[in-house]
């Protein structure tokens, strides 16, 4: 029995450390906000303060207004595509009216650099009074864009993450008075993935923004174009270029020489007709 308890507790353990390694980052509210504030859906500054590990915040009516994280959270986050964010919300008290839970974005991710804005519906459960809650980072995770409604892709989530401007967990749900709280919130990494094409290739933007293509057709046509290029040989193609701009140089040297030419015969002749008295 002690060998079973030591083995199970080893195994706590492992498992413990193994999510730790996999954490990115952690919003604890041990002794402050940690830099986290609150916003209105329309982006304007909400009240809110920290106590005993948790944000809060509460409201009189039904405007809608989001938790928004800290700057710690935001910037390249690539390494969290495929993992998680996660946060547990809470209500000390509501008051639905006898109307049921407003519908809207519990969760928002936004990046002002791209102009994409991605959201989940339906993560957090109505009428409980505290929920742990966790969203895969991914496209099968149930992520939307916000103004167009359509799922999204692997290639708009990358962008997202790759330059996060707002991370945004709703805090209001009901449609009389509420106080409610977040704490706990934390993002983790997801496995490697072989996204060099996206990731690491600077131009694959560029090459998008050219021919005019979004999020969605780059996603599935960005990568056919990267390819394409990467089958050129830039050694020959830049040997090729050298010679023809030296080829170029040699006709337009020997185009000035004619034109020389020709006209030294004019003034030779001007010279040796006869003038007339």
């Amino acid at each position: 029995r002690p060998l079973l308890l030591l083995a199970v507790l080893s195994c706590c353990l492992a498992q413990e450390l193994d999510e730790q390694d996999n954490e990115i980052i952690r919003a604890y509210f041990r002794w402050d906000a940690e830099g986290w504030n609150a916003t209105t859906k329309e982006g304007e500054v909400w009240p809110s303060s920290s106590e005993f590990g948790q944000l809060r915040s509460n409201d009189e009516d039904d405007t809608i207004w989001y938790y928004t994280a800290s700057s710690d959270f935001l910037g390249n986050k690539v390494e969290a595509y495929g993992g998680t964010v996660g946060f547990t919300l809470g209500h000390s008290e509501y008051n639905s009216l006898g109307l049921g839970a407003q519908e809207d974005f519990d969760l928002i991710l936004e990046s002002a650099v791209h102009n994409i804005s991605l959201g989940h519906k339906h993560i957090v459960p109505a009428w409980v009074t505290s929920s742990e809650n966790v969203v895969e980072l991914s496209e099968d995770g149930g992520w939307v864009d916000t103004e167009t409604g359509e799922s999204a892709t692997r290639l708009s989530l990358l962008r997202v993450l790759s330059e996060l401007t707002a991370l945004k967990i709703r805090g209001s749900y009901y449609h009389g008075h509420e106080y409610s709280y977040v704490r706990d919130v934390f993002l983790t990494r997801g496995p490697k993935q072989e996204l060099a094409w996206i990731r690491n290739d600077p131009h694959i933007d560029e090459i998008c923004n050219a021919v005019k293509l979004n999020a969605i057709a780059c996603e599935f046509y960005g990568v056919h174009l990267m390819k394409s290029l990467q089958k050129v040989n830039m050694n020959k193609l830049r040997s090729e270029y050298v010679t023809q701009m030296r080829k170029r140089r040699e006709y337009e040297a020997k185009e000035d020489e004619r034109r020389r030419q020709i006209e030294e015969e004019m003034l030779s002749q001007t010279a040796e007709e006869p003038i007339e008295e």
